[in-house]
């Protein structure tokens, strides 16, 4: 994974984390919890990203996406993350 790629990643999932912890806080040291949200918003963001790419990506994980496949992920990041706080 390049460090641009990573990096992109780390701010999905915290963006969905963010959302999360808008709704509903968890307690910082609370690391079961912590543990098992991260978890399960990094499973939530492998189906959004899945079901968004087109088929020759996913078939060829080296292929870096295109600015517009970047952008749509992006939007879907962002309208999870409102949808989780009920702005949509």
């Amino acid at each position: 994974m390049s460090h641009a790629t990573h990096s992109y990643y780390d701010w999905q999932v915290s963006t969905l984390l963010l959302a999360y912890d808008a709704v509903e806080p968890l307690a910082r040291d609370d690391v079961e919890a912590l543990a098992r949200r991260q978890q399960d918003v990094e499973r939530e963001l492998q189906q959004m990203v899945q079901a968004l790419l087109p088929a020759d990506y996913r078939d060829n994980p080296q292929r870096d996406f295109p600015p517009e496949l970047v952008i749509e992920l992006t939007k879907a990041t962002l309208r999870r993350a409102a949808s989780i706080v009920k702005l949509l």
